[in-house]
């Protein structure tokens, strides 16, 4: 689809947190999708990690080229059934949110200032 993945950023090293794997590889497959559907004309999906030794989190940050999120639109988009897509039912995100609040983290989406959009999900390094 003309899609290019930026992962070079990420880290040499391995970054730690307390995640149930299934859930949070859930969370990213939504994320990345929803990416991928931005870019219909193809673009860079771009993920790094960045790790807060104050707060004892981690960041996943994921960027893409695409479309966007308007700017009216950035604070509704993890409400359940709020969608700007034809066919989408608007519980992706939703349901990403609650995943992410039960792992005692936090998520939020920014317009990119070149066009796009980014999504960023913290995360406890420790169990709480």
């Amino acid at each position: 689809q003309g899609i290019t993945i930026d992962a070079q950023d990420l880290a040499d090293e391995p970054v730690y947190a307390y995640i149930d794997q299934d859930r949070i590889g859930q969370v990213l497959l939504n994320v990345y999708l929803n990416a991928v559907e931005a870019m219909a004309n193809g673009g860079v999906l771009k993920i790094w990690i960045e790790k807060d030794e104050v707060n004892d989190t981690i960041a996943i940050n994921v960027s893409d080229t695409g479309c966007g999120i308007p700017g009216a639109d950035i604070g509704r988009v993890f409400d359940p059934y709020f969608t700007t897509k034809q066919s989408g039912t608007g519980l992706g995100l939703a349901i990403v949110h609650k995943i992410v609040e039960a792992h005692g983290g936090r998520i939020w989406a920014e317009a990119e200032p070149e066009g796009g959009a980014k999504i960023t999900l913290t995360l406890p390094v420790d169990a709480r």
